[in-house]
């Protein structure tokens, strides 16, 4: 199969996952209080000196179809991402600086039975490593891991200076393969950085079940454009998740590419009728998501070169439906 469609579905996954007890730590601690009974702020909260160990989960099934292929090709992908936001400090004005830290990084992919790449960096070994239409994939991962990034927050949450992320790109661009870095530089672009703090989808104003709210954002990714979501939230109600009082937000919503694509690496794609639900679990007292389970379905167009032919070009139409678990691990 052609090497831009692993790459491309990668970056794909990763930046759409911005939305996220194990009994670790405080997790294991039950709520002090019952449920409020009247409207609540659902507030990110960031305490000096803690360390939130958090996870990120996805399972993929492709199927990929183009006028100069056999017939369609099955793909199945899981991804996983280990992380850590260490809370370093905090002003006076309630702004904090948090530390992301990348702790590990898993990657299987399978086509029509056959193993294409088999990647833990716990282990250091793939069994893709030979395959030359992921070189360098491996070695790239190898070099995020243990790689870190300070983010800056203001009183409201929002992120207003990132550094380290150009330590960051030059750790991936040292994996060499000029191709593999401009697509997974959109699986890591800072934007999407960004979504793994979380925070964003949660409500301006104190809110109470059956309040729903409206979030619109544009994620930026890299050569591969800019993906428009348009999603509403719902309090549904509070609930007991693991030992810890929460409230159950269900969500669901639109996801598409934004404008005329434009070819990163000699590929173009633009995503369209991509809908996305799901839950989020958020836990007032720690002021933490400490869950979040969703399902995307998405129709990605894409254009890429052919093998062998200069300046000649393919049509591929990708089906994909992905399963995404975001979830803490611990609060120590």
């Amino acid at each position: 199969m052609n090497k831009h469609v692993f790459l491309i579905t990668a970056a794909l996954a990763a930046s759409l996952c911005g939305v996220g007890c194990n009994k670790s730590g405080k997790l294991n601690e039950p709520s002090k209080g019952t449920a409020p009974t009247g409207p609540v702020e659902l507030k990110l909260k960031w305490t000096v000196g803690e360390r939130v160990l958090q996870n990120i989960g996805m399972k993929i099934n492709m199927e990929i179809s183009g006028t100069n292929l056999p017939g369609a090709i099955n793909q199945d992908m899981v991804l996983g991402e280990d992380y850590a936001l260490n809370v370093l400090s905090a002003d006076a004005a309630g702004g904090h600086e948090l530390e992301m830290e990348f702790l590990g990084i898993r990657m299987t992919m399978d086509q029509g039975g056959k193993t294409l790449i088999d990647y833990d960096s716990a282990k250091k070994s793939s069994s893709g490593a030979g395959n030359p239409a992921l070189a360098g994939v491996d070695k790239m991962f190898q070099n995020i891991v243990g790689a870190k990034i300070h983010f800056y927050l203001n009183p409201s949450n929002r992120v207003e200076r990132v550094e380290g992320f150009d330590t960051l790109m030059n750790k991936m661009t040292a994996a060499g393969q000029a191709q593999a870095m401009d697509s997974m530089k959109s699986l890591f672009s800072e934007e999407s950085l960004k979504q793994m703090i979380g925070g964003q989808n949660l409500p301006t104003k104190p809110v109470q079940p059956g309040d729903s709210w409206p979030m619109q954002t544009d994620i930026a990714m890299g050569n591969l454009g800019t993906m428009a979501l348009d999603y509403t939230f719902n309090f549904a109600r509070w609930e007991t998740h693991g030992v810890r009082n929460c409230a159950r937000l269900e969500f669901q919503g639109t996801m598409k590419t934004k404008g005329k694509p434009e070819a990163a690496g000699g590929v173009a794609l633009s995503v369209q009728d991509g809908d996305s639900s799901g839950v989020a679990w958020f836990d007032p007292e720690l002021g933490l998501v400490v869950e979040t389970r969703m399902n995307q379905n998405m129709n990605v167009n894409m254009t890429v070169p052919m093998p062998g032919r200069k300046n000649a070009t393919q049509g591929m139409t990708m089906v994909m439906k992905q399963d995404v678990t975001m979830k803490v691990e611990s609060v120590k």
